[in-house]
């Protein structure tokens, strides 16, 4: 398999801007970052578990990284990551992905969803609520977005659905995003949605139920399809239904 285009992870964080006094930094914030990426990958929950995996396997990065000052501590990795800027070290993060990992098929399934993360929560603290971007033909996580509640996702979703290049691809949800905006957010970028609805939005799931029966009743001998139906909603004009962009998901 060639190389052509591929870069090292190291390169990518070279511009993300270290926000330490330089006069108290001991070890280098792109060896740093590149060994806290390298210990999650391998399955490092925590900055603890990166420290410890990492002096496992220092002899093997110091193939690859100078090391002056050894393996960073997980306090060392704590401080860093409280205080770097979270967008660009994403953005450098989905760079180096993009350069490894094949283009996305056309098809391309995406699930859209939200999930509290383990052992996130203390006494003193709001649990870390993530919406998460994962492309089930890959087996990767896209992207992420941070939100303070489940009932932040709606926020969530557009900021990450902006980072994301979907085209073609096919986006599905729960729920919790099955609205105009966010709808209207995806076919922004060029792709289609399955939505899931609950009786949580009645007057949808009603208008829905009764498109669909109209349609069965009336829809083919009036030359109508899936491509030239709109439903009416809650005083909102949903996307139009069509067979690929549109499949609301009854339950």
């Amino acid at each position: 398999m060639g190389t052509e285009g591929r870069l090292r992870v190291a390169d990518v964080f070279v511009g993300i801007r270290d926000p330490r006094q330089a006069r108290k930094v001991d070890h280098d914030l792109v060896e740093l970052l590149v060994i806290a990426v390298c210990g999650v990958l391998a399955g490092a929950d925590d900055f603890v578990e990166i420290e410890e995996w990492a002096k496992e396997k220092q002899d093997w990065f110091r193939r690859y990284l100078r090391l002056a000052h050894g393996i960073p501590s997980h306090d060392t990795f704590g401080r860093v990551f409280a205080t770097i800027d979270a967008e660009a070290f994403g953005a450098a993060f989905r760079r180096w992905v993009s350069s490894i990992v094949p283009a996305l098929e056309k098809s391309e399934v995406i699930a859209l969803d939200g999930k509290t993360s383990r052992r996130s929560g203390k006494m003193d603290a709001t649990p870390l609520h993530l919406v998460s971007a994962f492309a089930a033909g890959t087996g990767l996580v896209l992207g992420q977005r941070a939100t303070a509640a489940k009932s932040n996702e709606k926020t969530a979703i557009p900021e990450l659905l902006a980072t994301l290049a979907l085209e073609g691809c096919l986006v599905t949800l729960d729920a919790m995003g099955t609205q105009p905006s966010i709808a209207q957010a995806i076919r922004d970028r060029g792709a289609d949605y399955i939505l899931s609805l609950k009786d949580n939005q009645p007057l949808l799931a009603e208008s829905v139920q009764d498109f669909f029966m109209a349609f069965r009743a009336k829809g083919a001998r009036l030359g109508q399809s899936f491509a030239t139906a709109g439903v009416l909603a809650g005083g909102v004009v949903a996307p139009v239904l069509t067979a690929k962009s549109l499949h609301l998901l009854l339950r």
